[in-house]
Protein backbone atom coordinates (compact mmCIF):
# COMPACT_ATOMS: atom_id res chain seq x y z
CA UNK A 1 0.00 0.00 0.00
CA UNK A 2 1.07 3.03 -0.83
CA UNK A 3 2.27 5.98 1.69
CA UNK A 4 -0.30 8.67 1.74
CA UNK A 5 1.48 11.72 2.91
CA UNK A 6 0.84 13.52 6.13
CA UNK A 7 -0.10 17.00 4.85
CA UNK A 8 -1.23 20.43 7.14
CA UNK A 9 -0.67 23.79 6.75
CA UNK A 10 1.22 25.90 9.40
CA UNK A 11 1.83 29.84 9.80
CA UNK A 12 5.48 31.04 8.57
CA UNK A 13 6.95 32.70 11.19
CA UNK A 14 10.79 33.91 11.14
CA UNK A 15 12.07 29.94 11.69
CA UNK A 16 9.80 28.56 9.15
CA UNK A 17 10.47 31.45 6.64
CA UNK A 18 13.67 30.30 7.00
CA UNK A 19 12.97 26.62 6.45
CA UNK A 20 11.03 27.69 3.55
CA UNK A 21 13.97 29.81 2.07
CA UNK A 22 16.56 27.00 2.52
CA UNK A 23 13.95 24.72 0.74
CA UNK A 24 13.48 27.20 -2.07
CA UNK A 25 17.02 27.59 -2.29
CA UNK A 26 18.20 23.86 -2.72
CA UNK A 27 14.83 22.41 -4.51
CA UNK A 28 12.87 25.28 -6.61
CA UNK A 29 13.79 27.28 -8.80
CA UNK A 30 14.24 31.20 -8.11
CA UNK A 31 11.64 32.08 -10.88
CA UNK A 32 8.99 29.52 -9.35
CA UNK A 33 8.96 30.99 -6.14
CA UNK A 34 10.19 34.55 -6.29
CA UNK A 35 10.03 37.29 -9.25
CA UNK A 36 12.65 38.27 -11.43
CA UNK A 37 14.58 40.78 -9.09
CA UNK A 38 18.10 41.94 -9.25
CA UNK A 39 19.46 39.11 -11.83
CA UNK A 40 19.43 34.78 -12.02
CA UNK A 41 19.98 33.04 -9.20
CA UNK A 42 18.75 33.48 -4.95
CA UNK A 43 20.53 36.92 -4.81
CA UNK A 44 19.96 39.41 -2.22
CA UNK A 45 17.34 41.42 -3.94
CA UNK A 46 14.95 38.25 -4.38
CA UNK A 47 16.13 36.98 -1.13
CA UNK A 48 14.92 40.39 0.68
CA UNK A 49 11.75 40.09 -1.24
CA UNK A 50 11.11 36.56 0.19
CA UNK A 51 11.33 37.44 3.54
CA UNK A 52 9.54 41.11 3.32
CA UNK A 53 6.30 39.10 1.28
CA UNK A 54 5.96 36.36 4.53
CA UNK A 55 6.42 38.84 6.74
CA UNK A 56 3.99 41.26 5.25
CA UNK A 57 1.61 38.47 4.90
CA UNK A 58 1.87 37.25 8.82
CA UNK A 59 -1.34 39.33 9.54
CA UNK A 60 -3.15 37.67 7.51
CA UNK A 61 -6.39 38.02 5.11
CA UNK A 62 -7.24 41.13 7.31
CA UNK A 63 -3.83 42.65 7.68
CA UNK A 64 -2.62 45.36 5.59
CA UNK A 65 -1.85 43.29 3.10
CA UNK A 66 -4.63 41.74 2.86
CA UNK A 67 -2.92 38.18 2.54
CA UNK A 68 -2.06 34.90 4.05
CA UNK A 69 0.84 32.73 3.70
CA UNK A 70 1.37 29.42 5.21
CA UNK A 71 4.25 26.80 4.79
CA UNK A 72 2.78 23.03 3.72
CA UNK A 73 4.01 20.71 5.75
CA UNK A 74 4.22 17.12 4.35
CA UNK A 75 5.29 14.41 7.23
CA UNK A 76 6.40 17.31 9.75
CA UNK A 77 8.87 18.76 6.71
CA UNK A 78 8.44 21.90 5.14
CA UNK A 79 7.52 20.73 1.51
CA UNK A 80 6.75 24.66 0.12
CA UNK A 81 4.36 27.27 0.84
CA UNK A 82 0.73 28.48 -0.50
CA UNK A 83 -0.67 32.02 -0.38
CA UNK A 84 -4.17 33.52 -0.43
CA UNK A 85 -4.86 36.93 -1.48
CA UNK A 86 -7.83 39.21 -1.36
CA UNK A 87 -8.67 40.53 -4.84
CA UNK A 88 -11.62 42.28 -6.40
CA UNK A 89 -13.86 39.45 -9.29
CA UNK A 90 -17.12 40.27 -10.42
CA UNK A 91 -19.98 40.23 -8.39
CA UNK A 92 -20.93 41.23 -4.84
CA UNK A 93 -19.05 38.13 -2.92
CA UNK A 94 -15.63 38.48 -2.14
CA UNK A 95 -12.81 36.54 -3.74
CA UNK A 96 -9.10 35.42 -3.41
CA UNK A 97 -6.40 34.15 -5.43
CA UNK A 98 -4.13 31.29 -4.77
CA UNK A 99 -0.68 30.14 -5.29
CA UNK A 100 1.51 27.25 -4.46
CA UNK A 101 5.12 26.33 -5.02
CA UNK A 102 6.37 23.09 -3.66
CA UNK A 103 9.96 22.15 -3.93
CA UNK A 104 10.69 19.50 -6.45
CA UNK A 105 11.28 16.72 -4.64
CA UNK A 106 7.80 16.82 -2.82
CA UNK A 107 5.93 17.28 -6.82
CA UNK A 108 3.85 15.10 -8.41
CA UNK A 109 2.84 13.11 -4.56
CA UNK A 110 -0.53 14.63 -4.10
CA UNK A 111 1.19 17.13 -1.38
CA UNK A 112 -0.33 20.17 -3.86
CA UNK A 113 -3.94 18.95 -3.90
CA UNK A 114 -4.35 18.59 -0.34
CA UNK A 115 -2.62 21.27 0.43
CA UNK A 116 -4.75 23.33 -1.79
CA UNK A 117 -8.11 21.39 -0.13
CA UNK A 118 -6.80 22.93 3.24
CA UNK A 119 -6.36 26.20 1.64
CA UNK A 120 -9.88 26.29 0.14
CA UNK A 121 -11.08 25.51 3.75
CA UNK A 122 -9.48 28.64 5.08
CA UNK A 123 -11.08 30.39 2.24
CA UNK A 124 -14.47 29.04 3.63
CA UNK A 125 -13.89 29.90 6.71
CA UNK A 126 -12.86 33.54 5.91
CA UNK A 127 -16.01 33.98 3.99
CA UNK A 128 -15.10 34.11 0.34
CA UNK A 129 -17.42 33.19 -2.37
CA UNK A 130 -14.60 31.89 -5.08
CA UNK A 131 -10.80 31.38 -5.06
CA UNK A 132 -9.04 32.16 -8.54
CA UNK A 133 -5.49 31.17 -9.34
CA UNK A 134 -3.69 31.74 -12.55
CA UNK A 135 -1.38 29.27 -14.30
CA UNK A 136 0.44 28.74 -17.46
CA UNK A 137 -1.39 27.17 -20.40
CA UNK A 138 1.14 24.83 -21.05
CA UNK A 139 1.03 23.39 -17.23
CA UNK A 140 -0.95 20.45 -17.55
CA UNK A 141 -0.20 19.56 -13.87
CA UNK A 142 -1.70 22.44 -12.43
CA UNK A 143 -4.67 22.50 -14.82
CA UNK A 144 -5.39 18.79 -13.79
CA UNK A 145 -4.92 19.46 -10.22
CA UNK A 146 -6.94 22.69 -10.55
CA UNK A 147 -9.14 20.67 -11.95
CA UNK A 148 -9.23 17.89 -9.93
CA UNK A 149 -10.65 20.55 -7.16
CA UNK A 150 -13.71 21.52 -9.23
CA UNK A 151 -12.22 24.71 -10.56
CA UNK A 152 -13.62 26.00 -14.09
CA UNK A 153 -10.94 26.72 -16.50
CA UNK A 154 -10.26 29.38 -19.14
CA UNK A 155 -7.37 30.48 -21.34
CA UNK A 156 -7.16 33.68 -22.10
CA UNK A 157 -5.29 34.92 -25.10
CA UNK A 158 -2.09 35.94 -22.74
CA UNK A 159 -1.00 32.28 -22.92
CA UNK A 160 -2.62 31.86 -19.16
CA UNK A 161 -5.18 29.50 -18.09
CA UNK A 162 -7.22 31.63 -15.13
CA UNK A 163 -9.18 28.57 -12.67
CA UNK A 164 -11.90 29.98 -10.67
CA UNK A 165 -12.89 27.22 -7.83
CA UNK A 166 -16.84 28.10 -6.23
CA UNK A 167 -16.95 28.11 -2.79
Amino acid sequence: MPHSPDVSLVDVDDVVMESLLALARRDASPDEVAPPLGGPGWNAERTAWFRSHHRAAADGLDGPAGEKTWAVLCDGEVAGSVRLKRVDAPGPRPAGETGIWLGRSYRSSGIGGTALKLLLAEARRAGLAQVLARTLSGNRAAQHLLSGLGATLTEDDDGTVLAAVAL
